[in-house]
């Protein structure tokens, strides 16, 4: 009986020195509330330019809406553990999370500083760059986008950052050279939070200011760089998703159009970041999430791609980009990851 009470007791102590150790019982307890971070530390870190392989190739891994809550639940674990599984078997030259990573605050059990050092350490870990762009969750409560982002961005492997008074909390994008020249380019927008003063639609749309810096950003690019194709990623959808669901054609056997997106996911606010990428004529992939359907899916529509991927949990994606072609079609490759 003594050593019953014995191991008893060290099994307690142990756990308790689990949650104190590591924070996770005070962070529950206190949300892991970052509200304020970006007012003191700036995410505007130097990105790198990233390269392809000798093939002008250059890939990239796709997780969104994995809506991790504390870090440490079932889901959240077993989310990680695949995210982690998939970077090592796939080695990416770039990992992309397409927002919504972290729910919006509402459950009970929430802790999202926990959350963010999680993810933030196991990429560091890996020695993975990874890119991150916020989704309509990210920043409902406890910090905003913002505030995340500027969070994220102390991590030596995380590549985001927030360009000063624009609106959202972050608008960046990184540059792809091959063989000493820069050939692509990846372009990351906030689509914003929920809208509240929109009785018609809820979701965020991209604002003025947001597109007119995305606009800057791509005709500087063009100017810059003879032949440079573009690669946009955000987290909700334009209307071209609707028209590339009615008129689009399917990436390839096995994809579906983007059916879910014609009706109860247009966002007619986005109509103006269309038009800049029709006007630009060199974004051949619009990529988002949000929407959670049961597979990725992908339509050609207009000489532009554009792709969703599904939630971690059903289904990440991997993107490779064909830099040394010129056309459009022949340049990316998808691929849907179900284990």
């Amino acid at each position: 009986m003594k050593a019953f009470f014995s191991i008893f007791f060290a099994t307690l102590v142990a756990v308790f020195n689990f949650f104190t150790t590591d924070g996770a019982l005070c962070q529950l307890m206190n949300k892991g509330d970052i509200t304020g971070y970006s007012e003191t530390v700036k995410a505007d870190k130097e990105l790198p330019i990233l390269s392809t392989d000798e093939n002008g190739d250059f890939t990239i891994l796709q997780f969104t809406d994995t809506h991790f809550t504390t870090g440490i639940s079932y889901n959240d674990v077993s989310v990680i553990k695949k995210m982690e599984s998939q970077v090592k078997e796939y080695n990416p030259d770039l990992v992309i999370v397409l927002g919504d990573m972290i729910d919006d605050g509402e459950s009970g059990a929430f802790n999202k500083q926990f959350v963010l050092d999680k993810v933030g350490t196991m990429f560091d870990e890996l020695e993975q760059y990874w890119a991150y762009i916020p989704g309509n969750n990210d920043g409902m409560a406890h910090g905003t986008s913002a505030d995340v982002t500027a969070y994220l961005s102390q991590f030596e492997y995380c590549l985001c950052a927030d360009v000063r008074d624009v609106s959202g909390g972050a608008q960046y994008s990184i540059d792809i050279e091959n063989n000493g020249t820069v050939v692509h380019s990846l372009i990351f927008l906030d689509t914003m939070d929920y809208d509240n003063e929109d009785d018609e639609h809820i979701y965020g749309y991209v604002h003025a200011d947001q597109v007119k810096w995305c606009e800057n950003e791509i005709n500087a690019k063009l100017g810059k760089y003879s032949d440079i194709s573009m690669s946009v990623f955000i987290h909700e959808n334009t209307p071209a998703f609707a028209e590339a669901a009615l008129y689009g054609e399917a990436y390839q056997d096995g994809y579906s159009t983007l059916d879910e997106v014609q009706e109860k996911y247009n966002i007619p606010k986005n109509k103006p970041l269309d038009e800049v990428f029709e006007r630009a004529g060199c974004v051949g992939l619009v990529s988002m999430g949000h929407v959670h359907p049961s597979e990725n899916k992908c339509s050609f529509y207009n000489g532009t791609y554009y792709h969703i991927t599904s939630q971690t949990k059903t289904m990440s994606s991997l993107v490779t980009i064909h830099t040394g072609t010129d056309n459009t079609k022949e340049m990316y490759d998808f691929v849907k990851i179900t284990e």
